[in-house]
């Protein structure tokens, strides 16, 4: 049964985790054209991100499917959208990884996305902890 006080936690986590999925499949299929319109030299990244995005998107389905809610993946699911999209950040503004203009709008539209989806995971958490 879903309570009210999960209920924004699990709406966080399956949109979570369906655009990982997603997204995941469309780095594996496109790989080449996505690492050649970020200007990613090293395009092997690419397809290795799809698998990893592919599993955490199946492991945060099933955390936000069980009842209760599987805490531990709910926060590792916060903190680690708020740590990526930091990190990307960093990524961008440092110069770290040489990416084109489109690439960096792309990556940081991205990251804006993810830090999103950490609040309101945040909030979920934030709510059930009450």
């Amino acid at each position: 049964m879903v309570t009210s006080n999960s209920s924004l936690l699990k709406t966080a986590l399956f949109i979570d985790s369906v655009v990982s999925f997603i997204s995941g499949i469309a780095l594996l299929l496109f790989s080449k054209a996505i690492a050649a319109f970020l200007g990613l030299s090293a395009s092997w990244i690419v397809p290795v991100v799809g698998v990893i995005a592919i599993l955490y998107g199946i492991e945060v389905y099933l955390a936000a499917r069980a009842e209760p809610v599987h805490m531990g993946i709910a926060r590792f699911a916060a903190y680690g959208n708020l740590a990526g999209a930091l990190g990307i950040a960093v990524l961008i503004f440092a110069n770290l990884v040489p990416l084109t203009t489109a690439g960096k709008w792309t990556v940081a539209l991205a990251a804006d996305a993810v830090l999103i989806l950490a609040i309101f995971q945040h909030v979920g958490l934030r709510r059930l902890a009450r």
